[in-house]
């Protein structure tokens, strides 16, 4: 095993002849702390003090001149471009297709790069989820002064998704999104909310006016102390939602009902989609929408909580991107390793078991 090889792909910015430590060295150690139980440079500057006999002899490393500082971390970090650490992870993925999927799209902010008095996060990052696999499989950094919007198009445009379904909350409800979709062959389901004005209210008002003449999925859950019953109609012909003549390759309506039984009674909530599926099943369009929750459930939430992304202080230039990265690449790998335990647990056994972390990286 040669873990540095991960990294063959990225080319090193810095002074050929200058440097004191090789880049695959660098990334492969940040990859190690990271699965290692490790949070910031300086546990990993620490794990690789203790274990630098291990990472040379059994996983190849070469440490010339040592275990690198955090500082010298942190500066590879912030100045490495975060489209060769994509390419990179992407290289080691060269086998999985995209085509044909079912791809998520979401935003996350790193809640650890809010600047002091503000509400949102200096550095957010959009993902690509690819449910079939646990894996999220492209990233964008969201530019300065700009949002999700106009960063959803630009990684449409870095993945080959032809032939794939790509679902978005409703934050993807714009006409631009919608199109660059379906320019990239691709179909989408996309979430309505009120703030789409004219749109959202002719929707609701035809879905909930005919739901009763429209195909129907029901499905029941149990469990926790509550219950859900969850309803799923899709409407294939809907001429008097004048406004969706405006949008582009529109061909089905989806409306979810949700009611849920607790003790203190029973709460509904409903959501629209719009869709450009050409006579899904209302199973099929449930498949869709639980779906898309993979990317928060299963990849938001283990980066706060597993990985206590929200709690790193590395903020300038693409330091978090492509710790970001890292860690997604960590989750993976955990996710490939079969042993029945959380993840939480597999980094944690990674740091103490040398055997289950050669395992990891094998995966």
């Amino acid at each position: 095993m040669n873990l540095p090889d991960y990294f063959k792909e990225v080319n090193d910015f810095r002074v050929k002849g200058r440097c004191l430590h090789p880049l695959s060295d660098i990334l492969g150690l940040v990859l190690c702390g990271v699965l290692c139980d490790c949070d910031d440079f300086s546990e990993i500057e620490d794990f690789g003090i203790d274990r630098l006999c291990f990472l040379r002899e059994e996983l190849g490393f070469v440490f010339p001149n040592g275990i690198p500082s955090e500082d010298t971390m942190d500066r590879v970090f912030r100045y490495l471009s975060a489209e060769e650490m994509e390419k990179a992870f992407s290289h080691c993925l060269s086998g999985i297709k995209l085509s044909g999927k079912h791809l998520s799209i979401d935003g996350k902010e790193l809640r650890g790069t809010i600047p002091q008095g503000k509400r949102h996060a200096k550095v957010q990052m959009v993902n690509v989820w690819l449910n079939e696999s646990s894996l999220s499989f492209g990233q964008l950094q969201v530019e300065e002064k700009s949002n999700e919007i106009t960063a959803i198009p630009q990684l449409l445009d870095q993945i080959e998704c032809k032939g794939s379904i790509v679902t978005i909350d409703a934050i993807g409800a714009q006409k631009a999104i919608t199109e660059k979709v379906l320019e990239r062959g691709a179909d989408f389901v996309i979430a309505l909310k009120a703030n789409q004005g004219t749109l959202f209210q002719q929707v609701s008002d035809f879905m909930e006016k005919r739901k009763e003449r429209l195909p129907v999925y029901r499905s029941l859950d149990k469990g926790h102390g509550r219950g859900e019953e969850r309803k799923v109609y899709v409407a294939h012909e809907f001429d008097l939602v004048e406004e969706v003549e405006k949008w582009m390759g529109i061909h089905s309506l989806v409306m979810v009902e949700r009611t849920r039984f607790t003790a203190k009674g029973e709460k509904r909530q409903v959501q629209f989609y719009i869709s450009s599926l050409k006579r899904p099943s209302p199973e099929e369009a449930s498949g869709y929408v639980r779906g898309h929750w993979g990317i928060e459930n299963r990849l938001h939430w283990q980066l706060d909580f597993t990985f206590r992304e929200d709690g790193n202080r590395v903020r300038k230039e693409n330091g978090p991107s492509n710790l970001h990265q890292c860690r997604k690449w960590a989750l993976y790998l955990f996710q490939k390793e079969p042993t029945k335990i959380s993840v939480k647990r597999k980094r944690k056994k990674a740091a103490r078991d040398k055997e289950f972390l050669k395992a990891v990286i094998n995966a």
